[in-house]
């Protein structure tokens, strides 16, 4: 007689075999390593390598679960492994998912971020019913940016078996985790949320229900591209200055001007300029490298960026390098350099570029491995002390 207990072991163990081996070996693995990597290396940080924070609003969840103002170092003991993940930016984000949108005209708000990563948070802490503490909001943030990283990656691996062989694919998931800036990925920011649409949003244009699908994909490398198979995928196609236009409806109705998002980005010296201004800035002005001051190093990974922009040019599809050189010209006329380094993590096909150039030398492939690790370390170890990175 079969009892119940076996079963629901023979569902379970039914529903486990039909996971594909690739997503376990190739997307499940990698991140699990890198990840708890990166806690070992704050928690070692934390307990051996203690640094001064000179951050003068820095915080930290105390045992009461609340914020508290930072005194000259970190806690090794208070709930050190949601600590080391909610630094800088996560305030704002969990500001935005409980109290809503605030907006002070010449001070740093919260409108300069988007709505929907604080918009995910607010809604799983309502539906699990967790308390209302700081500790459980960047909980559920952290929590939600790892579930997002994972379905970039299974996405992103789906979308490189339909443009390569087999060999690109580990390759360039296992680059992108042990990236430099890679703790941004697991902590309470919203860059795997938007690599995980991103990916996702190509991955269904090359699946031919996307208006970009039909445009690049198609209409430049078949020759039999007709209009009808357009169809009704063009209307996606106007979803996405829509959302950007709701958004700023909602600050205009909120706050009374419709250019609330442009104001505060301006605070942080954020605004369009030809490319050239900071670049003659960054020649000019750019203070040696020091823990104040990162502009050399945020220049080096617009570098890195450019590079594989122009080694893109023939190592990728036209709608992939379209992408990379958007981000580059973008960057380069966003008013200024700081946080490229974090930027640079959404940009996938700039770890396509760099697995297939280190797939062909192994000189490059180990010194990428040793060199992006070791940068990831110390990054993570700063970032986890209120030290800025990026």
């Amino acid at each position: 007689m079969i009892t119940r207990p076996e079963v629901l072991k023979a569902r379970i163990g039914s529903a486990f075999s039909k996971i594909p081996k690739w997503f376990t070996c190739e997307v499940v693995v990698p991140f699990v390593i890198t990840r708890l990597a990166l806690l070992l290396v704050g928690w070692l940080g934390f307990r051996l390598l203690p640094l001064p924070v000179a951050f003068p609003s820095a915080w930290e969840i105390g045992p009461d679960s609340n914020r508290h103002a930072v005194v000259d170092h970190i806690s090794p003991t208070s709930h050190p492994w949601v600590n080391m993940l909610s630094r800088w930016d996560a305030v704002w984000y969990v500001e935005i998912a409980r109290d809503g949108y605030r907006y002070d005209p010449g001070f740093p708000s919260n409108a300069a971020f988007f709505p929907l990563y604080p918009l995910l948070i607010r809604a799983i802490h309502a539906l699990l019913l967790l308390p209302a503490n700081d500790y459980w909001w960047l909980v559920i943030a952290i929590a939600l940016s790892n579930v997002a990283l994972l379905i970039g990656l299974t996405y992103l691996r789906a979308l490189l078996a339909m443009d390569f062989d087999e060999y690109p694919a580990p390759r360039t998931i296992t680059y992108l985790l042990i990236f430099p800036t890679t703790f941004f990925f697991s902590g309470a920011y919203s860059e795997s949320l938007f690599l995980a649409l991103t990916v996702a949003a190509f991955y269904y244009a090359r699946s031919n229900r996307w208006l970009l699908a039909c445009i690049l994909a198609e209409y430049l490398h078949e020759r039999n591209f007709s209009l009808r198979k357009v169809g009704w995928n063009i209307t996606a196609f106007a979803l996405i200055p829509a959302a950007l236009f709701a958004f700023a409806l909602y600050l205009k109705l909120k706050f009374g001007s419709w250019t609330v998002m442009l104001d505060v980005q301006r605070i942080w010296e954020r605004h369009l300029m030809w490319p050239w201004h900071p670049l003659a800035w960054f020649l000019r002005h750019a203070p040696p490298l020091s823990p104040e001051h990162h502009d050399k190093l945020d220049f080096g990974f617009l570098l890195i960026l450019l590079g594989a922009a122009i080694a893109g040019l023939r190592r990728l599809r036209i709608s992939y390098s379209a992408y990379i050189w958007t981000a580059v010209v973008f960057f380069s006329c966003w008013g200024m350099l700081g946080s490229i380094p974090r930027f640079d993590l959404v940009i996938f096909p700039l770890f396509i570029v760099l697995a297939l150039i280190g797939a062909r030398s192994r000189a490059f492939h180990l010194g990428y491995v040793v060199a992006s690790s070791m940068l990831a370390a110390l990054f993570m170890v700063m970032h986890s002390q209120w030290n800025w990175v990026a």
